[in-house]
């Protein structure tokens, strides 16, 4: 660590003068509920579908942890933050079925190539490395409730027009499916950075981490139960109509978000706004020059190139090198569901108890720890299933550690009106990492020993920066307390 950065870790107590800082209690004053309106409670607005499994719905309703005395977050706050989780545990529960349905129309409807399949797997990652820095400048600019609104609604059309055309076209075409997975994933990009954004104004104080934790559970439930009903869907009603049932989730997810009734911050007035062009390189530059956020800049890098060497060789692996049936291979990854599940149900905790730092540094090393354990079954033939699935167990659930802790700590230190273009920086940044790990997979991965390789060397990036973080002023973080909680556009290189 350089000098100047261990004397802003010595004097943590002052710089939290120098910034700004406020008591946590007095986070919530952004927020000025709404005038009550004329409706019914809006718990019952919450999603309880009766006709899924009792785990998914105790997974919506998770109870909140504690918040700190004095930043308790008002009755108004907390039942925004339900529907808010609500309108994503629908619309991700969707999200999963086209994930599934939409590459198998191509194969199987389209007999496409394997070119062209790569072409279909990349082109929605590829649009999203485009559009996130742009979403995070306009995020910053506009509300965001109506930016949540307008991308659920994007996305519910673009998928709706494969089952139209699949009823009253000549059929679906390869460009039609390439260009619904470019748009689709430019809106879920804009959506996913517009809403971390909303819930770190929304929540205050140490809130935010139980929250974020909540949304990466449902997400991991939402694969479990998406990826199985979308198999059952294909089967039963076609890949199109399956999509179009996607489409309706982001339909149900848009109209739980209208019923947000909690004020967001205040938008800087449109005078004192710099150009989009100076904005767009504030998003990155700014973001680094906050002294705590470039490990984690540094940590969502090695992520993302840990998840595109894991892209281009894990399949290629389990296939070739090891053998497995696709139904074997499905319930491996499906395990990952569950502990994304638990792994959300327990971060709270387990940040608690080993203290903020260490429980980012221990997400990274056990999420790469775990890919290593991959290759080791191409050598231990009678614990294939044993180490995939707990591959499964410690990536998934502790990805989902790192992630809640590292957003929280984004959300506490820079400000609220500055939280689009930090959220867009680190995506970039994660999108970086992934195209590059594909990239690298792609090049060395396409033998068994080569995936095999691959593999390893992303556990092993994933656990060196772990190490390298457990240096750094987050690993000596013991509680989100310890860090100043920035006012509107006070970020500054103190921090």
């Amino acid at each position: 660590m350089s000098a100047s950065a261990t004397g802003v870790a010595t004097s943590a107590s002052t710089s939290a003068v120098r910034i700004s800082a406020r008591p946590a209690s007095r986070s919530a004053a952004l927020m000025r509920p709404r005038p009550p309106r004329r409706c019914r409670e809006l718990r019952s607005a919450v999603p309880r579908p009766s006709n899924m499994s009792i785990v998914y719905v105790a997974t919506m309703s998770l109870p909140n942890a504690r918040a700190p005395k004095g930043g308790a977050p008002t009755r108004a706050v907390r039942r925004d933050v339900n529907l808010l989780i609500g309108a994503q545990s629908v619309s991700t529960f969707g999200s999963f079925i086209t994930r599934a349905a939409l590459p198998l129309l191509a194969i199987i409807g389209l007999r496409i190539s394997p070119a062209e399949a790569a072409l279909l797997a990349a082109v929605d990652l590829v649009a999203s490395a485009l559009i996130s820095q742009v979403a995070g400048i306009w995020i910053d600019r506009l509300p965001r409730r109506p930016f949540l609104i307008a991308a659920d609604l994007a996305r519910a059309v673009l998928l709706a027009s494969i089952p139209l055309a699949a009823a009253f076209t000549a059929g679906v075409t390869l460009v039609h499916l390439i260009a619904v997975s470019a748009l689709s994933g430019m809106a879920t990009t804009a959506f996913d950075i517009a809403e971390r954004s909303y819930l770190a104004g929304l929540v205050p104080g140490d809130g935010l981490r139980p929250v974020l934790a909540r949304v990466l559970a449902i997400r991991g439930a939402a694969e479990f139960f998406g990826f199985g009903a979308a198999g059952i869907l294909i089967e039963r009603i076609g890949g199109p109509a399956a999509i179009g049932i996607d489409a309706i989730t982001y339909l149900v997810s848009a109209l739980f978000i209208t019923l947000l009734r909690v004020q967001e911050p205040r938008l800087p007035a449109p005078s004192t706004r710099r150009t989009a062009r100076a904005e767009f390189r504030e998003g990155l530059t700014q973001t680094w020059s906050v002294a705590i956020m470039r490990p984690l800049l540094a940590s969502s890098f090695v992520v993302g190139i840990y998840f595109g060497l894991f892209r281009s060789s894990y399949m290629l692996f389990l296939v070739r090198g090891l053998d497995l049936s696709a139904g074997t291979i499905g319930w491996i990854i499906a395990t990952g569901g569950i502990a994304a599940l638990v792994g959300g149900a327990l971060t709270e905790r387990l940040s608690l108890a080993v203290g903020t730092g260490r429980a980012v540094v221990l997400g990274l090393f056990f999420v790469g720890f775990g890919l290593t354990l991959v290759p080791l079954a191409l050598l231990i033939p009678g614990a294939v299933l044993l180490l995939l699935v707990l591959h499964q167990l410690l990536s998934d659930g502790f990805e989902t550690v790192w992630d809640a802790n590292q957003g929280a700590i984004r959300g506490r230190v820079l400000p609220a009106n500055y939280q689009g273009r930090a959220n867009a920086a680190f995506e970039g940044v994660n999108i970086a990492g992934r195209l590059s790990g594909i990239l690298v997979g792609g090049a060395i991965g396409s033998s068994v020993f080569g995936s095999g390789a691959s593999l390893l060397l992303g556990g092993g990036a994933s656990m060196l920066v772990g190490l390298i973080v457990a240096r750094s002023r987050i690993g000596r973080l013991r509680s989100l307390k310890e860090l100043p909680v920035a006012r509107q556009a006070k970020a500054r290189r103190e921090a």
